[in-house]
């Protein structure tokens, strides 16, 4: 294993710096970033035709393990991280058992640590059960506390305001919240039925779960947020009057800030004219809404309101994603091609290089608390994506890495390619192709304020 790497004459990009200059990785650190470096101990690779972004912080992912690996598991999705640039990954607790205790979470570090490629975290989720391991964790290790205020897999939906009022004030690390409202989406849904003699297509999804389902939901979660004093984290908003819902508390340190917003890849790319054509392969909840609401929430991570950007990345079964609206299953991959929609919409115009890079990895960082991770900077981990930005890349169904074989992208072409990943200072992919490298680390955390 090379423990020194200089990567020559790139394009260095950072949210902060845009230059011309060479990179020296030395064992997992950037040791140097400026012009003219030479090492006689370092392995040279020329990068004249590269770009060098931090490696994507994926902070919301669903890679199936413990449970559902018939699914995905940890080492079949974070290769496909890797492929992507993706060089951190935060898992959701929504496993089969949920991830509800301090010992299912180490489980899963233990699957980790066996099989991934990429950095991991993983978030304990919030129960009924299980209030006391709130009193139990170690906020240096865990990323957050997520709650499903709508629709889970398995137990962990809540949506007793008591018990949330009171989550809220225990937990000792950042709460994410899926925000859905259960009632209004059990309303639509009887109601579309009878309209419809029972026979639903895949484009009343967002009509279903509905915008105002959303609102109604988030507008409870920043109450409780306030409430309780708890910094809190909005995931995966889908509606511009979520942008604006938000819009009052976007000041401050990340860290410390009350309320954050995230935005994902499905509702940031498409938008509801996309459901004749991909049908259950755009079918994920929140709904993927109108370009009215597309159109604000990439506004809102080109403006900063939306802090950051992740995937909901959620495989299944192809047999799952293919039959009717009412019998196929929520969730869609993305995480292998996240950077390349990003790196698309900045080529469109519709996203600067810099935001970009703060919403997908240093603002990642920054809310929470990662140690030296998501920036490009001498001293920080050498957590890289190289990226060619003049060599196209089709999605053909060869190159779909997760083994459910299955993307809404299958077909299309980005402007751009990945070309090589770095984790911890070593390659994981290679001129495109992956590199079985033991170099993963478990993430780690600032901890409580």
């Amino acid at each position: 294993m090379t423990s020194k790497i200089l990567l020559k004459n790139a394009l260095i990009c950072s949210p902060d710096r845009i230059i011309r200059a060479d990179l020296l990785t030395d064992g997992e650190f950037i040791a140097k970033i400026g012009k003219d470096l030479s090492s006689q101990d370092a392995e040279t690779v020329d990068c004249h035709e590269l770009m060098i972004l931090p490696g994507l912080i994926d902070e919301h992912v669903h890679f199936r393990e413990p449970g559902m690996e018939s699914k995905a598991t940890i080492r079949s999705e974070s290769r496909a991280a890797a492929l992507g640039g993706v060089t951190s990954f935060m898992d959701m607790p929504n496993n089969q058992p949920p991830t509800t205790t301090l010992e299912a979470l180490e489980h899963k570090h233990e699957l980790a640590r066996r099989d991934s490629l990429v950095n991991y975290a993983f978030y304990l989720g919030a129960d009924a059960q299980h209030l006391a391991e709130l009193e139990r964790l170690d906020p240096k290790k865990v990323p957050a506390l997520k709650i499903f205020m709508g629709s889970s897999t398995g137990s962990l939906l809540l949506d007793d305001e008591k018990l949330l009022r009171e989550i809220f004030r225990r937990s000792p690390v950042l709460i994410a919240t899926h925000c859905e409202d259960n009632a209004i989406i059990n309303r639509n849904l009887k109601l579309y039925k009878e309209r419809h003699d029972g026979r639903l297509g895949h484009e009343l999804h967002p009509f279903i779960r509905s915008r105002d389902c959303c609102l109604k939901s988030a507008s409870l979660a920043v109450e409780l947020a306030l409430e309780s004093k708890a910094r809190l984290h909005l995931m995966h908003l889908s509606t511009k009057e979520e942008v604006e819902l938000i819009r009052p508390y976007q000041k401050g340190d990340l860290y410390t800030r009350s309320i954050t917003a995230e935005a994902c890849i499905p509702h940031l790319y498409f938008e509801a004219s996309a459901y004749p054509k991909l049908g259950g392969l755009l079918k994920c909840n929140p709904a993927v809404k109108f370009e009215q609401d597309r159109s604000a929430l990439v506004q809102g991570v080109e403006d900063g309101l939306i802090i950051t950007v992740a995937t909901d990345h959620a495989p299944h079964e192809k047999e799952l994603k293919c039959g009717e609206y009412l019998n196929t299953a929520s969730g869609l991959p993305s995480v292998q091609f996240s950077l390349l929609v990003l790196l698309e919409l900045w080529k469109r115009g519709e996203l600067s290089l810099e935001q970009l890079m703060r919403a997908g990895s240093s603002n990642v960082a920054e809310r929470y608390g990662i140690v030296g991770r998501g920036r490009l900077e001498e001293g920080a981990y050498a957590d890289l994506a190289l990226i060619n930005v003049k060599k196209p890349f089709t999605v053909t169904q060869d190159k779909i890495a997760s083994p459910c074989g299955i993307s809404p992208f299958l077909g299309h072409t980005f402007p751009c390619s990945l070309i090589h990943t770095l984790v911890n200072g070593q390659f994981v992919v290679r001129d495109e192709k992956l590199i079985e490298t033991a170099c993963a680390r478990p993430l780690s955390f600032k901890g409580a304020l």
